[in-house]
């Protein structure tokens, strides 16, 4: 097998990113996917994504609203599931049952619960799962994670990850802000836990707050994401949507090893930061690494580099071989098709892991960390103390995410 046959599960906005991915990795000698299928229980927007394939990769695939059925009539070897967080245990676990392998969009679900009934579901039907996180990969990061390791900052003690954006305005769509959707400091969190742990390692303790500011939500004249789906959904948007996720967090990240990374992560009210640093006890550097991010170091060796400076002492440093061909320079900035070529990478390595047994790099355990990792901060805040994260993963400290299964009626 040269490539593997797929069906793509959701059709929404994200389900259009994830067709301009595709292209990508069609324009490459990589390429490993067919697309021969595509599902959303909303016939209309199955057919704008159909309209898109055809557009993108000079394909029509045929259009179902019923995962059971596509499944049923199109020889497949996987799906993608693009849908809202809220059914990625649901569509997830069906489609393993049906025998088929998994990619799923970040956050890999709803609650740390769920993403377990995801892992039992592989390990039952022998599939594989792979969460697409999208973030680790990108040059700037593998490089801050090539020099942590060689020792460039000596030994790591503490972190900074701030992420402060202000204003009342809808974040994309809708659902991202309420709560039993995931609510935006999970769907954006969950990219910097997973920066968190892949730089830094595990986590082992969290104490943190969470609160609504805006519980309201405003249109927004213009949507910055060039996508038709996105244009049509802005064009049928309400003014004003009401939010009842938390949409602002503070909290203290104590690692198994004993680095502590201060957190302050939001999207509300008036005041705006960003700031990433990892200090270490003979420098720092300036960025976890990021999609289309650029990152520096200093030192007392090497003083202050930026990115081009840190690759040229970074001997040793390797990307592979995809990666190498999307962004030879090792240097994201400013490339308009960063977010698609990212994508095509995570593809890559779906078909490459069904097809010759390699392992996924954010598999499902990585996938139900790295959500733990960001419900600590919330469980934390419903207890009012310090929690462990084998408390969160175990679920034995688990009182904010029962509202939202019980609310989805997960058993």
């Amino acid at each position: 097998m040269e490539r593997i046959r797929m069906g793509l599960v959701g059709c929404g906005g994200m389900g259009t990113r994830h067709l301009h991915g595709l292209r990508s990795l069609k324009q490459t000698p990589f390429n490993n996917v067919d697309l021969v299928a595509l599902c959303d229980i909303n016939r209309e927007n199955a057919e704008l994504a159909a309209k898109e394939a055809d557009r993108l990769l000079g394909i029509t695939p045929r259009v179902f609203t019923d995962l059971k059925t596509m499944a049923s009539e199109i020889e497949m070897d996987a799906v993608d599931v693009v849908t809202d967080p809220s059914v990625h245990h649901e569509v997830a676990c069906a489609a393993m049952e049906l025998g088929l392998h998994v990619m799923v969009e970040k956050p890999m679900a709803i609650t740390v619960g769920t993403c377990r009934m995801m892992i039992d579901a592989a390990e039952k039907n022998a599939r594989v799962l792979s969460v697409a996180e999208n973030y680790r990969r990108d040059p700037s990061a593998r490089l801050v994670n090539h020099l942590l390791n060689e020792g460039a900052i000596g030994r790591p003690y503490h972190a900074l990850l701030h992420h402060l954006s202000p204003g009342r305005n809808i974040f994309i769509t809708p659902w991202r802000h309420l709560k039993n959707k995931g609510g935006p400091l999970v769907d954006m969190g969950v990219h910097f836990t997973d920066l968190m742990r892949y730089q830094l390692g595990e986590v082992s303790e969290v104490y943190g707050d969470v609160r609504l500011v805006e519980k309201v939500r405003t249109k927004s004249e213009t949507m910055s994401m060039d996508y038709e789906f996105y244009k049509k959904r802005l064009e049928a948007m309400s003014s004003e949507v009401p939010a009842d996720a938390e949409d602002v967090s503070l909290a203290q990240f104590t690692m198994a090893n004993g680095v502590t990374v201060n957190w302050n992560v939001g999207m509300g009210g008036y005041g705006s930061a960003g700031l990433e640093l990892i200090l270490g006890d003979q420098g720092a550097f300036e960025g976890f690494g990021n999609r289309g991010a650029r990152v520096k170091m200093r030192n007392a060796q090497e003083g202050e580099l930026d990115q081009e400076g840190m690759l040229a002492m970074a001997e040793g440093f390797e990307v592979n071989p995809i990666c190498k061909h999307f962004f030879p320079s090792r240097i994201t900035q400013g490339d308009p098709e960063v977010d698609w070529k990212l994508i095509a990478m995570e593809y890559h390595e779906f078909a490459e892991a069904i097809m010759t047994g390699s392992k996924v790099e954010v598999d499902g355990e990585e996938g139900m960390r790295d959500v733990a990792a960001i419900y600590a901060v919330f469980e934390s805040s419903r207890a009012g103390r310090a929690v462990s994260m084998d408390e969160v993963v175990s679920c034995s400290v688990y009182a904010y995410q029962a509202e939202i299964d019980r609310a989805l009626g997960v058993a």
